[in-house]
């Protein structure tokens, strides 16, 4: 015990054990504040994406559901609301217009806000009895203002107010426009709802995170049959994928931490052991074994451990609470509170178990430099170097890192992509610096300034490390905005126009033409159902499995593809009867290029070739098929017409006269939707800005602790050249040259290695990647900035003092 005080009252004086002490508090912090980050990222995001359905779940049914599903939500203690929709003609004077009726009880939405113009001062947040509210389209389509009558059914009601927001609005084909919403007890008034009515009965519900997974886990494989039961994710596949992404992005910048942290602790461990070497040969001289100098050193890094976890615990729950404060500002209706023991759970379990593992990694493998060092240091600086132990250290250190990601992480395959990609990055890195600084040494200013190629080598590498890996989430996080933002660009289409016949498709593209809409082209629309491929029926099981085989499917035929599909494999069309089939269905299915696929049409069967398979962006708000057929497959006189594009909103009121002049075809209008998913992508946006500040403070740590032992490095050749009688300008000039070439190495080194992992992580994330060129410029400018700063500052003790009082001090 008294050799662990002595030790530990010694470790206490070098800066090498609080900077070790910083890494692993760091790293109990990031990975607790990633994991809770990540998680109550995932439930605000999910909860803002249930606006779309108003609530988490929704259980519905085209027959009344059974009460005993209100009886179960309210076990489950979720709040729960039923509403009514169906289709139905509004009426006023000689206007008639099909709606999407939507019949609500007071509480609705249990998600999100209905915003309506003018504001009514009724509690209950919905229509009254005998009054309605209208989207704006209708007023321009039915002729009417506030306070006029309108007609659903039987029933007449007063225009009560314009609907300015309603983010119940889904992305199917089925979120019809425009929309009514009417009050649940006078569905019965309208006497709309007959046999043969087409009618969606809802029960709406909304709770914890917890009770909400709970309820759907136990009830989403025993439901009656015609009931479903769906969240947020299901139906809002354009909303839900840059959900998935954030969650993407959210691991690889735990993986990024993680690996940043090791670096910090590795880089902490040898300042800290070169500072303890000479007590630990001092102690080997006195008798000291190596099972007592290993106890020694486990207990000093067990404490150290403890330290580390105690303080991260606050700082994390820190970091927590103002997560929570900053998304409450962004997301006032986010349903969940600060709670410690939540936060004292599986998050911070992590971030501990993280620390000790990277301390395992990082740090014992220096542990063989301090119990075998001789007792020779003593009178001479003689150690005994192992050759085996830089492997072990690297291996160790990766293979505790990946062991750690994938139990953590659970994705194996973006864990090697990652770990995988930056350790060959770093081999090739490592070379490719050594050569150059060989070519450089062999000139007359490289004989005077590197020496020792090999060790700049590694501190370059240490340096870019550090900056490279901070820079690489920078590049995804600005990639992905930049995708987001040009997947909605100006002019998105935001009306889908649905059913329209054939012999009016010449006299609608003129009048879009005249109004100067930009659209896409329309596609003929034809209903089928896949029954074969290669002349034999697919299996009952196939058909259960896949939803695509129990459906009709929205078939078309077109000499080109939409602008937004890719073909992947194949040939064009050269002949009738051929077929092109997405990607993901054809490989589901099983499909492959030459097999013939028959497809049941209402004019009889078509057997068609595959001859390409293609990608589909299911994110464009345009039109998109599985299955696209070559030119004269079918009879496009047997369906209609389907097309998107986009008016202006000065341009409402032409768009009305359009609707009128083709009475026959359905317009949806998706102006809602496309709001929502812009409030919901700036909601993204801040997530990603958060984890990056994270990761940001990693990767200074990093940086500060590679400076810090690049200037320590040179602290004692400083002494000799100021002994020795070099002037305190010379010595200023030579270690400024120094430090400004290995700073901008670095910094090209930092950039290369950004540019090559964010390249490799934008093909995993299926983003499109770009050189991102003002970098190249930025990070070797930064780090030549950050190289002649702390050299500067640490170093100008040394030649400001005179050589008498730094061999004394020596």
């Amino acid at each position: 015990m008294g050799l662990f005080i002595l030790m530990l009252r010694q470790s206490m004086v070098g800066r090498g054990v609080w900077m070790l002490f910083a890494a692993l508090v760091l790293a109990v912090t990031a990975t607790t504040a990633l994991r809770f980050t990540s998680d109550t990222l995932s439930i605000a995001i999910n909860q803002q994406a249930g606006q779309l359905l108003a609530g988490d779940l929704v259980l519905s049914s085209n027959q009344p559901l059974d009460a005993v599903w209100q009886q179960r939500a309210q076990d489950s203690q979720l709040r729960t609301n039923a509403s009514t929709v169906f289709s139905s003609m509004a009426q006023t004077g000689e206007q008639f217009v099909l709606v999407n009726v939507k019949a609500v009880n007071p509480g609705f939405p249990l998600r999100g806000t209905l915003g309506i113009e003018p504001v009514q001062s009724s509690s209950t947040g919905i229509p009254a009895p005998q009054t309605i509210w209208l989207t704006p389209r209708l007023f321009d389509l039915l002729k009417v203002r506030l306070g006029d009558q309108i007609r659903i059914g039987d029933a007449s009601f007063k225009v009560m107010a314009s609907i300015v927001r309603d983010p119940n609005q889904e992305t199917g084909m089925s979120g019809f426009s425009p929309t009514v919403i009417i009050n649940q007890q006078d569905v019965a008034r309208t006497k709309a709802i007959q046999v043969g009515s087409r009618i969606d009965y809802r029960l709406i519900m909304a709770g914890q995170p917890q009770q909400v997974q709970a309820f759907e886990q136990r009830y989403k494989d025993n439901l009656p049959q015609g009931v479903q039961l769906r969240t947020a994710s299901q139906g809002n596949t354009r909303l839900m994928r840059p959900v998935r992404t954030l969650d993407d992005y959210a691991q690889i910048a735990s993986i990024l931490t993680m690996l940043l942290c090791g670096v910090a602790i590795a880089l902490a461990c040898q300042r800290y052991v070169t500072e303890q070497i000479d007590q630990f040969a001092m102690l080997r001289c006195l008798g000291a074994g190596h099972r007592q100098m290993i106890l020694v050193y486990l207990g000093l890094l067990g404490l150290l451990l403890l330290a580390a976890a105690i303080s991260g615990t606050i700082v994390g729950a820190g970091v927590a609470y103002g997560l929570l404060h900053i998304l409450h500002q962004a997301l006032p209706a986010l349903e969940l509170q600060f709670q410690p023991v939540i936060l004292l759970g599986m998050p911070l379990l992590t971030g501990i178990f993280a620390a000790a593992v990277l301390l395992a990694g990082f740090a014992v493998p220096d542990l063989l430099r301090l119990i075998y060092v001789s007792p020779l240091r003593v009178i001479r600086r003689v150690e005994q170097h192992f050759s085996w132990s830089k492997i072990l250290i690297g291996g160790s250190a990766f293979l505790a890192l990946f062991v750690f990601l994938l139990v953590q992480t659970g994705k194996l395959g973006l864990s090697i992509t990652l770990l995988g990609g930056v350790l060959v990055l770093l081999a090739v890195l490592y070379v490719i610096t050594l050569l150059m600084l060989k070519l450089i040494q062999k000139t007359s200013f490289g004989q005077s300034y590197i020496r020792q190629p090999r060790q700049i080598s590694l501190q370059i590498l240490a340096l870019s490390l550090g900056l490279g890996l901070l820079t690489i989430l920078l590049f995804l996080r600005n990639d992905l905005m930049q995708r987001w933002q040009t997947s909605l660009p100006q002019g998105t289409p935001n009306q889908f126009v649905y059913g329209l016949p054939p012999d009016q498709k010449a006299e609608f593209v003129q009048r879009l033409q005249l109004q100067q809409w930009q659209g896409t082209p329309l596609y003929p629309n034809i209903k089928g159902r896949l029954i074969a491929k290669n002349g034999q029926p697919f299996s009952a099981a196939q058909t259960k499995q896949h939803n695509s085989l129990r459906r009709e499917l929205n078939l078309t035929q077109s000499s080109q593809f939409p602008a937004d599909n890719q073909v992947l494999a194949g040939k064009p069309f050269n002949a009738v009867n051929q077929v092109s089939v997405e990607q993901e269905t054809a490989t589901s299915l099983g499909i492959n290029l030459g097999d013939q696929l028959t497809m049941s049409l209402p004019e009889g069967n078509l057997v068609a070739e595959v001859v390409s398979i293609r990608s589909v962006n299911w994110d464009s708000f345009s039109p998109n098929f599985f299955f696209i057929y070559s030119p004269g497959s079918m009879d496009e006189f047997a369906g209609s017409y389907l097309g998107s594009f986009y008016v202006p909103p000065t341009q409402h009121q032409q768009l009305a006269q359009l609707i009128a002049d083709f009475p026959t075809t359905v317009f949806i209008d998706i102006d809602a939707v496309l709001n929502e998913v812009r409030r919901l992508l700036e909601v993204l946006g801040q997530a990603l800005a958060l984890l990056a500040a994270l990761v940001s403070i990693a990767g200074v740590l990093v940086l500060l602790a590679s400076l810090q032992l690049l200037v320590d490095q040179r602290q004692r050749e400083v002494i000799l050249l100021r002994v020795i009688g070099l002037s305190r300008q010379q010595l200023r000039m030579r270690l400024s040259v120094e430090m400004a070439l290995i700073g901008v190495l670095a910094g090209f080194m930092a950039v290369i290695l950004a540019e090559s992992v964010a390249a490799l992580m934008s093909w995993r994330l299926n983003i499109p990647f770009g050189l991102h060129y003002s970098w190249w410029i930025i990070l070797p400018v930064i780090m030549l900035c950050l190289a002649l700063l702390i050299g500067q500052s640490r170093l100008r003790p040394l030649w400001n003092t005179s050589p008498l009082m730094i061999l004394r001090r020596e």
